[in-house]
Parts: structure tokens; sequence; C-alpha cells
């Protein structure tokens, strides 16, 4: 099977991001206060624009990663032009995941990853971000998570066998599994992320919202937003303040419905 490829971006994702900005700036955001921007977005450099376009501020300074050489240079010689209109950017030939953070501004990142936020390390990846304090108090987290296919019921149950004890979800009921993997897969991976290094108590991340879109394939966005405190599981996954939202119907939905 080939490799997946980051395709550009359709209006539907542009949609989603804005929509997903639009309710973090409302509910959590601190108005005319600058941010950095640290970004996984693509080649066409398109998000930082749009970003700036709803605040310049929200793109005082902006980092955005390419893990593969072509593409970086793509990058780079899109970055040229913002850097020559007086934006303060770089482009970095790296994982996302290996940012060091260099500034105390509150800090926006959107880690557009190609597959799902679930398998893999992704767990381990956020643990460090957070353990480091990468990610900290005042930010924000956006994460993409392909919705195309599931995996096989029985690698979600065992992947997130913990999780569902602890939210009290019947194994057996598939509907139900299938539900709360899809709406919250990214937010149990974060969890587990905390959990890793016992931090669940020292963080509250909270989800303020998801976006389902389709462009090339079905995908979510999704958004939290890092406070002090502490984080419980059930809280996070069922949270009241979550908002879902479909733009093939344009409607707000259930979360499972998502």
């Amino acid at each position: 099977m080939a490799p997946p490829v980051r395709l550009e971006y359709g209006p539907k994702k542009y949609a989603a991001l804005h929509l997903m900005l639009c309710r973090w700036i409302r509910l959590h955001g601190a108005p005319g206060a600058s941010h950095c921007y640290v970004t996984l977005g693509g080649t066409e450099l398109r998000d930082i624009e749009s970003l700036r376009f709803v605040d310049p501020k929200l793109t005082s300074n902006v980092w955005s990663y390419e893990e593969e050489q072509d593409r970086h240079e793509l990058a780079e010689k899109n970055a040229a032009k913002l850097i020559a209109a007086g934006m303060t950017l770089e482009v970095l030939y790296a994982s996302i995941f290996t940012y060091k953070r260099t500034s105390n501004l509150p800090h926006i990142f959107f880690v557009d990853i190609l597959g799902i936020c679930a398998w893999g390390d992704y767990h381990q990846r956020f643990a460090d971000m957070f353990q480091n304090e990468i990610i900290r108090e005042g930010d924000c987290l956006l994460i993409t998570s392909h919705l195309g296919h599931r995996p096989g019921l029985d690698d979600v149950r065992k992947h997130f066998r913990g999780e569902f004890g602890v939210l009290g979800v019947d194994e057996n009921d598939k509907k139900l599994v299938r539900a709360v993997y899809r709406r919250a897969h990214p937010t149990m991976t974060l969890f587990k992320a905390l959990n890793l290094n016992g931090i669940q108590s020292e963080l509250s991340v909270s989800c303020f919202g998801a976006v389902k879109y389709r462009d090339a394939s079905p995908m979510g966005i999704y958004g939290y937003s890092i406070k002090a405190g502490k984080t419980e599981l059930a809280t996070l996954v069922n949270d009241n303040e979550t908002a879902y939202f479909d733009i093939r119907t344009g409607r707000h939905c259930k979360g499972e419905e998502f």
C-alpha cells in the first residue's frame, strides 16, 4: 500500500479550521494577545494566511514543519513571500514533535496528521510535549485525524480498554464502541499522554469542539484548550460543552452522530 500523501487544502478543510478557531477565540482566546503558531499544515502555508486574516497577532511568530525534503523545499518557496511581507516565519525540515519552545507567548498548535491520532506512538509524542512544557497552560491544540476507515473493533477495544473501563463503555455494544471511538479517539490519546507521566493532576485539557469534513477523504478536526488544573477522563470525553459539527450537512450534531 502506498504511503498517505498530504493533499492540497480544500474549501471544506478551511471551513473546518475557521470554525474551530472561531470557537476557540470565543471561549478561550485572549482578545488582542500575541500568539505563536506551530503548524504541520502543508506546503501551501494557506493555514498561516488564514490565521493572519483572522488576526495578525495570532501569527506573531510562526514555525511550519515538513518531514519530506521536496515538500520542505516547496514550503520554503512559499514562505519567502510571507517573510518578504514582514512575517516572522521559519520552515523546518523536521517533525513537528521536535519543536523546542523559545517564546513565553501562548501557542496555537495545528498537528495536521495524515492518519489516525490513536495508533503508533502518538500518546508518547504528546506525553513528551506536555512533560517538557512544549504544550502548556494557555495554549490551543488542534488535531486532525482520519475518519475514512475504522480499525477493527478488537483493535479498538484492546487499545482503549482502560479508557473504556473508566468510561463505563460496554465493549460488547459495537455501536457504542464505534461512537465513542469516532468522537473521542484523539481525546483519549491525549489522556493517555497525560497519564503516561502522571501529570493529569497538573494540567486541565478540555475539548471545545470537533468538526467533521470531507475533501479528498473523511476527516475530523478536534480542538483542545490547555489550562492549569486536572484532567479527568470521564469529564473530558463526556463534556457537555464540547460542540460537534458536520460540514456536509452544515449542522450541529450529537456526539454519537459524529
